[in-house]
């Protein structure tokens, strides 16, 4: 893995302090905005300028924590913070974490701007011009809109996690899916251990192809490890360690719906306790909005390389696409203990 990306939430980690004190990551986040800063041996002048430009009086910072990590001793970080008086944490490494956040030694100052969830929303790194580098950084905070808070009385328990897919995976999974067009998609109506598979236009309109192998699952794959199950495991304190088989699908304007159904109802699908919705194209298209009727009339959309996680047990449907076509990927998650119901799957008629 070559380090952290955008999309990827930084850990938890504890590091002492100039002090000697271990601090933990996480204790330094009250829900404000914050960036961390990587940089070198604590002994080298790059990195005594790295940490005075991050320093410097004249750079807004505003309500941005800032947090350093440097390689060193904690007595070798005490001086820095004692020589430029350090007006933000400085935290010490033995080369582990670094190693682990950028994939390999970086020189000068890796900088991971974080958005409120602490998930990585751009890496900047820089070996010389530091100041150039952290009034980029502290610029970007400024720039960032601040929606008014609302007051929400209902709404249903989805999970949204941007960033899971960049843009260049989003375009390649919507061509692969081209090359084929895709098949008319199927509802299972299941009777013993048999299951008749067949298109049914009274429950939805969709074509799909299945990701069993190859690259595109692997890129996949990998994805959703680093960003999407952790968060799982974190909100609704769930441990996947299986899944089904993703699908790449797209709804046509016109003849794109799903209608109001549950992902666990059938004995074979009883095994299913997360759902995901992963938007390959947000903006490309009209409709097509995911719509829970128990929890009220609004509609939801990730956006473009975003997901939607939710409970298997909620009533869902996929609204018409009006314009365009909508392509997104598709996945059923579960754990240990679920086992997939053994139903023998037939094309109707068959």
């Amino acid at each position: 893995m070559a380090g952290l990306t955008p999309g990827d939430r930084i850990p938890d980690f504890a590091r002492p302090d100039p002090a000697g004190k271990p601090l933990m990551f996480y204790d330094l986040h009250l829900g404000q905005a914050m960036a961390l800063f990587i940089c070198g041996p604590a002994a080298t002048p790059e990195t005594r300028a790295a940490l005075s430009a991050l320093n410097a009086d004249d750079t807004d910072w505003g309500k941005v924590t800032r947090v350093a990590l440097t390689l060193g001793t904690p007595a070798e970080c005490a001086a820095l913070v004692s020589e430029l008086s350090l007006a933000f944490p400085l935290l010490v490494d033995d080369g582990t974490l670094s190693t682990h956040l950028l994939g390999a030694p970086a020189a000068g100052m890796t900088a991971f701007l974080l958005d409120d969830n602490l998930r990585i929303t751009e890496r900047l790194q820089a070996s010389a011009d530091f100041k150039t580098l952290t009034d980029r950084v502290a610029a970007s905070y400024v720039a960032r809109v601040h929606p008014a808070a609302q007051v929400l009385r209902q709404q249903a328990p989805v999970l949204f996690i941007p960033r899971v897919l960049d843009a260049a995976l989003c375009a390649g999974l919507i061509a692969h899916f081209e090359e084929t067009g895709g098949t008319p998609s199927g509802t299972a109506y299941v009777k013993g251990d048999t299951a008749d598979w067949k298109p049914d236009p009274s429950v939805k309109m969709r074509r799909d192809i299945y990701l069993k192998e190859g690259v595109w699952l692997d890129r996949l794959k990998d994805a959703l490890v680093r960003r999407a199950l952790p968060e799982i495991q974190r909100c609704f304190n769930f441990r996947v360690t299986q899944h089904e088989v993703f699908k790449v699908i797209r709804y046509d304007a016109g003849a794109g719906y799903f209608r109001p159904h549950r992902d666990n109802e059938s004995r074979d699908t009883q095994h299913r306790r997360f759902a995901m919705t992963l938007n390959l194209n947000t903006g490309a298209y009209a409709g097509g909005e995911l719509h829970y009727p128990e929890f009220g009339p609004d509609l939801y959309e990730p956006e473009l390389g975003g997901a939607a996680i939710f409970s298997c047990s909620l009533l869902h449907e996929v609204m018409p696409v009006t314009q365009g076509k909508r392509y997104a990927v598709l996945g059923f998650f579960f754990g240990e203990g679920q086992s997939i119901a053994p139903v023998e799957y037939r094309e109707a008629g068959n």
